[in-house]
């Protein structure tokens, strides 16, 4: 009986009691770590799938072979269209991902604060009556 009581005690006091102190912890630092990791890794990925410096070192060379000035002139005006497209493409994503960091860091103090006001206004704030 008392091995199941201390296993009870455990569960209770070190496993769930430990977690909700432990994740604050583990938010701020391991998993912004990771957060920051995974969108760093993401940016990169775009950045290849992107292939910008690619455009940028071809960004002269004739499209299709075509070497009069009308064919460079062409190209030329396409891969910087499509160098700046990418570009912004690429600068978009890169804010998006910041987002996300900076949503990793203000929702959950954000998501206690309204619980708390919710709570607070549920428990202490009376309630006007409507009119019938």
């Amino acid at each position: 009986m008392m091995q199941r009581t201390g296993a009870l005690a455990r569960l209770v006091f070190v496993d769930l009691i430990g977690s909700v102190v432990w994740f604050p912890v583990w938010w701020y630092t391991t998993g912004l770590k990771n957060m920051i990791v995974w969108c760093v890794e993401g940016i990169n990925y775009r950045r290849r799938q992107y292939a910008i410096g690619l455009w940028v070192r071809n960004f002269f060379v004739p499209m299709y072979a075509q070497y009069d000035w009308g064919g460079r002139l062409v190209s030329i005006w396409m891969r910087f269209v499509v160098i700046i497209g990418r570009s912004l493409g690429l600068v978009l994503e890169g804010l998006a991902y910041a987002f996300l960091v900076v949503c990793w860091c203000v929702v959950p103090p954000l998501a206690l604060v309204l619980a708390l006001q919710n709570i607070i206004y549920g428990t202490f704030v009376q309630q006007v009556p409507t009119l019938r």
